[in-house]
């Protein structure tokens, strides 16, 4: 997801009851539950990653997603009932992956911060970043901000507790504005990063600089 507040999952369950079916109940079922169920709902999925990348939740649009995914709209709406619903399968599923690959924890803050907004950069090239950063700048949107609300605390929490291990180090100084520090760095190597690759040397530079100023005082809270 976007770096800071990037911030995947995707497990969707169809619940039968305990009553007996009929055989025509049971073939029906078989169509929505069967092995082609799988690959119907990794289809659907690809296809709104790329709307959600391309018209953002506002323009999102289900019948280009069933356009894309090659299926009837009728079988989005079976399993998902409503855009919000199929964004946040999506954006479920987008999650996975950062939870399984949390951020550097180096002991050493100059090194797991590189490493971090290396990750956040190499993200948002992919579709599932640039469907991340529409979501984010929809984000006061109530409907949208119910959607990746969780999911934005819980990567920030991560980016936030990497420079809380710093200070617990000693590495800063006690009551060093955290969150500061890091709007800092990403303000400058986003000044910097052209759309096709990173400037490796900017950002060490950026982390640095700004480290540095942090390990002189410059962002202790209420100085």
């Amino acid at each position: 997801m976007h770096g800071l507040d990037e911030a995947g999952e995707a497990t969707i369950l169809l619940q039968s009851g305990p009553m007996r079916r009929s055989a025509g109940s049971a073939r029906r079922t078989q169509g929505i539950l069967g092995g082609r169920s799988e690959q119907v709902v990794r289809r659907v999925l690809d296809a709104a990653l790329v709307e959600l990348a391309r018209s953002g939740y506002a323009g999102f649009r289900m019948d280009e997603v069933a356009s894309r995914a090659a299926v009837n709209k009728t079988t989005i709406y079976r399993r998902w009932p409503t855009r919000a619903a199929l964004v946040t399968a999506l954006v479920d599923r987008m999650r996975a992956p950062l939870r399984e690959s949390p951020l550097p924890n180096t002991g050493q803050l100059e090194n797991d911060l590189v490493e971090a907004f290396t990750r956040r950069f190499t993200f948002g090239r992919k579709v599932e970043g640039r469907a991340w950063a529409r979501l984010l700048d929809e984000r006061r949107s109530p409907e949208v901000g119910a959607i990746i609300g969780d999911a934005v605390d819980e990567r920030s929490d991560e980016w936030r507790s990497m420079v809380a291990r710093a200070i617990d180090r000693g590495e800063l100084p006690p009551r060093t504005d955290v969150q500061l520090l890091l709007h800092l760095v990403r303000a400058i190597v986003d000044s910097r990063s052209s759309s096709r690759r990173l400037d490796t040397i900017w950002l060490t530079l950026a982390v640095r600089t700004v480290i540095a100023g942090a390990r002189a005082g410059t962002l202790v809270r209420g100085r």
